[in-house]
């Protein structure tokens, strides 16, 4: 199963507990989960962060990776219809 994570999970973090400039283990671990394979966010999320001018839109842009796309027809499918499964 792979954790989505949503814009405010990295806004809060950054404005709040886990300053990037005061916490760079926090963002090193989300890139270490990203790789694993356990959190991942959406191209929508990365699109929003972007458009910020501060560390952390700098920080998403340097990793559209951890971005996947949810615009395919199979996604848009369940998202349409549900998990009929």
């Amino acid at each position: 199963m792979k954790y989505l994570l949503d814009a405010n999970t990295y806004i809060q973090a950054k404005n709040q507990y886990y300053g990037m400039d005061i916490c760079p283990a926090y963002w090193d671990w989300l890139d270490q989960q990203f790789q694993w394979g356990i959190v991942a966010s959406v191209d929508m999320i990365g699109k929003e962060l972007k458009d910020g001018n501060d560390e952390l839109a700098e920080w998403v842009k340097m990793r559209p990776e951890h971005f996947i796309k949810n615009d395919d027809a199979e996604t848009q499918s369940v998202f349409f219809y549900g998990n009929s499964a």
